[in-house]
């Protein structure tokens, strides 16, 4: 997604979150607490990335300048973004799942990003903006392959900087060593992922 669509996802994610219900789970209690995750998958392919600083990444790794955005409409600059948007959640899916008790059966969590739209700090003092992460989850059992139960209809979000004195403080604390906007919304949507695990059927 370009830098100046970036109007679209906000109404897109205003939309989301008038109607965000999330789906029950499938496996009751006792079910869900045998589970032992053996891996994580991220899948991307068609989701809608709005995310200036992985925009930026690509150019720099191509040496390409930063100011055509005529260069971001390719194939490969939007494989890039995605598979970046992919890494960083499986990453947060990750840290989120690794303090939780294991099971004796093993499955595999498998992850589609629909929409990631992490507002850049022009956006924030123009207009406002928070990160925003939606993806679905399939937990698929690792012998049969076959789903068990699914996680959709939620979205992570988390508060960011807002007009010039709340991007600069953000901004320092990014530069600090805190999770930037895009761990933000990822940490978010795991921890939620996490708890509706936790509260099974």
């Amino acid at each position: 997604m370009g830098r100046w669509s970036w109007v679209l996802a906000v109404l897109a994610s205003l939309c989301v979150a008038a109607c965000n219900t999330v789906a029950p789970n499938r496996l009751s209690v006792a079910d869900t607490a045998q589970l032992r995750f053996v891996g994580v998958e991220v899948r991307t392919g068609g989701a809608a990335v709005n995310w200036t600083d992985a925009e930026d990444a690509y150019l720099k790794s191509r040496n390409l300048s930063l100011t055509d955005p005529t260069l971001l409409r390719t194939p490969e600059a939007a494989a890039y973004i995605r598979g970046m948007a992919g890494q960083r959640l499986k990453a947060a899916v990750e840290r989120a799942l690794a303090s939780r008790p294991e099971g004796a059966r093993p499955a595999r969590v498998v992850v589609t990003l629909i929409a990631a739209d992490i507002p850049s700090a022009v956006r924030r003092v123009i207009a406002g903006g928070s990160p925003t992460i939606r993806a679905n989850i399939e937990i698929v059992d690792a012998r049969t392959g076959a789903v068990l139960t699914t996680y959709s209809g939620d979205q992570g979000s988390q508060a960011a900087g807002q007009g010039v004195l709340g991007v600069v403080l953000d901004g320092a604390l990014t530069a600090g060593g805190f999770d930037d906007l895009f761990d933000r919304a990822a940490n978010d949507f795991a921890r939620r992922f996490k708890a509706w695990l936790a509260a099974g059927a």
